[in-house]
């Protein structure tokens, strides 16, 4: 189940508009949860200057911390019966400042909204964002410019067929938290899958082997495990989508063909010199997408 009472939400002191608030506004209206709108701000020069005394530093920090409290109370009216509290930290780094709040405040779930380049006018992600969605313990939703409108498609990205017990967990929870938010916003729920064919180079090696076979027996099992999953959530065939191919080049095509307003996928967060390497599959996907993206953690036992 999508149990998610306390919504911390992350205030741009840099932009009016406050795309992560409405959204969390819309999921607090629905799911009778209560709202913690932080501002995590820092200025090195109020700790670098030599002109200042102790007392001065600490009176300037609290100068511009309240000011960012009388920001942040002009949005609380629009969340209308949602109790919303106001916190306002003062911290070096924005994404280790939220989630020592969120964790030390209970909070459920992450919301923020992504940076907007002017140049190509779209919305990208910043180092903070990632840091936040790799090292959050709690599920981070990641807000661009689509709306969610009723009847609207809510993809989410499964894995099966891996020997991985915290990946199988991981997808079980993604496909529960979809069909609950599927149901919360009268959505339409899509499981997206896929698998990797044969390589190219062993058909060439093996003549005897027969790749468009073997990619039709996988293809077949994928379908065979993802329509038992679709069946205990009541989905149609239609809304089972098992392609061939990497999830990063599948899953945004997907998103923009439902034209999705939601996606929901699992992450581990790997971490360290394997991350540098290798990535997050989440995050090469996440980049790619033009709608909202839920980022599921595993639960911690």
């Amino acid at each position: 189940m999508f149990n998610c009472s306390r919504i911390l939400v992350v205030f741009d002191p840099y932009h009016d508009v406050q795309p992560a608030f409405d959204r969390a506004c819309f999921l607090a209206n629905k799911l009778h949860a209560n709202i913690l709108l932080v501002s995590c701000i820092y200025d090195e020069t109020y700790d670098m200057t030599n002109f200042l005394s102790t007392d001065q530093r600490v009176d300037m920090k609290a100068a511009l911390m309240n000011g960012q409290v009388k920001a942040m109370n002009q949005y609380i009216n629009k969340c209308g019966a949602v109790n919303v509290e106001i916190k306002s930290v003062w911290h070096k780094s924005l994404y280790r400042g939220i989630i020592d709040t969120a964790t030390h405040e209970h909070c459920d779930l992450i919301v923020k909204s992504c940076k907007e380049h002017n140049k190509i006018a779209q919305k990208i992600f910043t180092p903070n964002d990632w840091h936040l969605l790799r090292f959050s313990p709690m599920n981070v939703l990641m807000v661009k410019n689509h709306d969610w409108p009723e009847n609207g498609n809510i993809v989410a990205a499964i894995s099966i067929d891996t020997n991985d017990k915290v990946h199988n967990l991981l997808s079980e929870r993604v496909t529960q938290i979809s069909a609950d938010l599927s149901q919360l916003v009268k959505g339409s729920l899509h499981l997206a899958n896929t698998f990797a064919g044969a390589p190219m180079h062993v058909a060439i090696e093996v003549p005897s082997f027969n790749a468009q076979a073997y990619n039709l027996d996988i293809q077949a099992k994928h379908e065979k495990e993802v329509k038992a999953i679709a069946k205990l959530h009541k989905l149609p065939d239609q809304n089972i989508h098992v392609s061939e191919g990497l999830p990063e080049d599948v899953v945004p095509g997907l998103c923009d063909k439902l034209d999705a307003e939601l996606l929901v996928l699992g992450s581990v967060g790997r971490r360290g010199i394997s991350a540098a390497l290798l990535g997050n599959t989440a995050e090469h996907i996440i980049d790619r997408v033009n709608c909202d993206t839920l980022v599921i953690k595993p639960q911690v036992q």
